[in-house]
């Protein structure tokens, strides 16, 4: 995966190197004064687009009014070599976390994939905490293994839990080497379904990347996601509009990926009818999938495969993007992808009786126990105890 080109120290570790030096802010005044520096560490090839200041003041602006997340950033010079925004958390045992929901389905820690930064920003972080959870993060990316690495060498515990995977389809050169890719069932029976469709109507694909017409198109998008099953359901498989926060996000990200020349929605009709869409963000040789949808009455006609073959012939005449990230596999995407990026939790643990306490009872003891019955006994047994050392030190804190 993708491993940051911006400005690596020379030597030693980076925050003892001259002018280096970790801040903390707020989202906004981070995207703000280091927004340049921010789009330099992260714009290599291959990065996803969570990792960018645009994303993240949109995704805190939607999510993080309950708790408002800091942005941890290593300056050395004019540049940046790490940016890590967290949510702080805990009180018997405080932690930094990610902060992520379901809406971001994968990332990485934005940092100059050295050792020595790595070391620097656990340094920094488990000053004030005793715990650090990130993720979902994909679990070859340099930053993260940089990480995990000098977790170990600090002495503390470390866990990295799998969190599913990115199906990804990689684009070849043309369009005859894609299709050869692809399963003969998707090969033969899409262009028939698009013919059919054709014989319905008009059809038409189109993009749209801004412009008086994108608000319009969302609308609509939106509007045609919460027919059929997705509307009837909630949580995380629930329509963007079943809640204002998941709306505002959508909504702010696409008029601001707009500005930036990185949003690209898909779309497909049928005399004029939207019957399918794809909402993606494309930047960095990559597309990323976010949401889509397609009208249940066209469903014998599959308009979503229709699109995505559609969309794959124009990207891939384009030349400009490499893979198309779907997000964390399943059945369909497994059809479509090339391959896949594992995906994982990383914790780490300061070794005090805190951090062993948080290691005991979100890694160690679940694992085992799934092994072993004489480990779930002991297991069971060591939890009860630890609970009440916890309401113990719960108490103590609130005094």
């Amino acid at each position: 995966m993708h491993q940051s080109t911006a400005h690596r120290p020379a030597r030693g570790d980076a925050s003892a190197q001259p002018g280096g030096a970790w801040i903390e802010l707020d989202v906004e005044t981070a995207a703000t004064t280091l927004d340049e520096a921010w789009r330099s560490l992260v714009a290599g090839p291959g990065a996803p687009p969570m990792d960018d200041p645009l994303w993240q003041r949109v995704y805190w602006r939607a999510f993080g009014a309950t708790q408002p997340p800091r942005v941890h950033a290593l300056r050395i010079g004019e540049g940046v070599a790490g940016v890590i925004p967290l949510q702080p958390g805990g009180y018997v045992v405080r932690r930094w976390t990610s902060g992520f929901n379901a809406h971001v389905p994968y990332g990485t820690v934005a940092l100059d994939a050295s050792g020595r930064v790595a070391r620097s920003a656990l340094d920094h972080l488990m000053r004030s905490a005793q715990m650090l959870e990130l993720g979902p993060l994909y679990v070859h990316d340099a930053a993260t293994v940089a990480l995990t690495q000098a977790a170990r060498q600090r002495g503390y515990r470390v866990s990295l839990d799998a969190s599913g995977a990115d199906a990804i389809l990689d684009l070849p050169s043309s369009w005859a080497e894609l299709k050869k890719s692809l399963g003969a069932n998707l090969v033969a029976s899409t262009p028939r379904k698009i013919r059919q469709l054709q014989r319905l109507g008009r059809l038409e694909f189109a993009i749209v990347t801004g412009g008086a017409a994108l608000e319009h198109v969302l609308d609509e998008s939106f509007m045609l996601e919460t027919l059929g099953w997705k509307g009837e359901r909630g949580g995380p498989g629930a329509p963007i509009r079943a809640s204002q926060e998941t709306l505002q996000f959508y909504s702010d990200l696409a008029t601001a990926a707009a500005r930036a020349g990185r949003l690209a929605l898909y779309t497909l009709r049928l005399d004029s009818r939207l019957i399918a869409f794809e909402y993606c963000l494309r930047g960095n040789g990559r597309i990323d999938l976010l949401k889509l949808s397609f009208h249940p009455d066209f469903g014998r006609y599959s308009p979503g495969n229709a699109l995505r073959f559609l969309l794959l012939e124009h990207e891939i005449g384009a030349g400009q993007a490499t893979t198309y990230h779907m997000g964390l596999v399943s059945e369909w995407k497994a059809r479509w992808a090339s391959r896949v990026e594992p995906l994982g939790r990383l914790r780490i643990y300061d070794r005090g009786i805190r951090g062993t306490a948080a290691y005991l009872l979100k890694s160690w003891i679940p694992g085992r126990s799934r092994q072993q019955p004489v480990v779930r006994r002991a297991g069971r047994w060591i939890l009860s105890r630890l609970h009440g050392a916890w309401l113990l030190m719960s108490l103590l804190d609130a005094a």
